[in-house]
């Protein structure tokens, strides 16, 4: 009797040594590959899955049957995984549960639409939208007619999707404005957006931008020309080699040069902060007409044109 029952226990420790020990090992310890995150598509089995990061021999075939019986799991989701640091358990559990990796991506303020076209490429996203043609828009452009934000995703999604939610949520924050008549000037929602944009490329702080949009505005009530640098630059892109030249400030066939053009640019220039487009919309024609950067982050303004030149010559711009 008491032979049988030390054989039986022998027995016990011989299975655990040889099966469970092997067992728990492979369940609750990473898999031993230089890799960080591994995509389930479509199709694939669960072993083909498992093969991509993990030595699938039979005896982890056996272990991968019985933990997935044991638990009651099924199949892995479509997606994308981090397994970086990760017991194979916890891989498994999130592939069984669809607990794909989140990416994210943002939407910038003064960003244009070729700088937006370039992060789209540089994502995970699959790009359906080059150029935002694929919004219903109640405006006569497509730049500039984005909600600056960060946006969450899973890889492979429809930047569409993205762009569409972005969209929109300019629109809830602008329209408002148009449909209250909340605002001081006459501008419409198109001109708004267009001078915000400006605003916005040309402001070195929030604080400073209803002096900028006042002087621009200022500019429009007397018929002169905005004279915004930033126009220029735009109009020159994708192409813009970093240096505005004379020949550039006096290019006519430039629609976006504001030195040769009257009035307002074609379109917005760049996507609008908050503070930039309440800037515009709560703006007056101020007493200032003119400014010059006098800091990295700041600008002087001047009510005459001599007040503005003595300020170049006094920081050095005029040599």
């Amino acid at each position: 009797m008491v032979m049988g029952y030390l054989k039986f226990i022998l027995f016990l420790i011989i299975l655990n040594i040889s099966f469970f020990a092997p067992y728990k090992a492979y369940i609750s310890n990473p898999p031993n590959v230089n890799v960080n995150t591994v995509d389930v598509e479509s199709g694939d089995s669960i072993n083909e899955v498992i093969s991509k990061f993990s030595s699938h021999n039979l005896i982890n075939k056996i272990f991968l049957k019985l933990y997935m019986k044991a638990n009651q799991l099924n199949d892995f989701k479509v997606g994308e995984y981090s397994i970086k640091n990760k017991d194979m358990n916890e891989i498994i559990s999130n592939m069984s549960n669809g607990t794909t990796i989140t990416h994210k991506i943002t939407i910038n303020e003064g960003m244009n639409i070729y700088q937006l076209e370039e992060i789209i490429d540089n994502s995970y996203l699959e790009n359906d939208c080059s150029f935002l043609k694929c919004l219903d828009k109640d405006l006569p452009f497509k730049e500039g007619i984005l909600y600056p934000d960060t946006y969450f995703y899973k890889k492979g999604m429809k930047s569409s999707l993205i762009l569409k939610k972005s969209h929109k949520k300019l629109n809830e924050y602008v329209d408002p404005f148009f449909i209250n008549n909340d605002r001081i000037n006459s501008l419409n929602k198109y001109q708004v957006l267009i001078l915000s944009s400006i605003v916005e490329k040309e402001a070195g702080n929030d604080n400073e931008k209803p002096l900028i949009a006042g002087v621009f505005l200022k500019r429009l009530s007397i018929n002169m020309r905005l004279q915004a640098d930033p126009t220029i630059i735009y109009g020159l892109l994708p192409n813009f080699d970093g240096d505005i030249k004379k020949s550039d400030i006096l290019n006519k066939n430039n629609q976006y040069n504001t030195y040769m053009i009257n009035g307002l640019p074609p379109t917005p220039i760049s996507i609008s902060s908050k503070s930039s487009i309440l800037a515009v919309i709560n703006g007056i024609p101020g007493d200032y007409l003119f400014f010059v950067a006098d800091s990295p982050n700041s600008h002087f303004f001047s009510k005459t044109y001599d007040e503005h030149l003595n300020k170049i010559k006094e920081i050095g711009l005029d040599k």
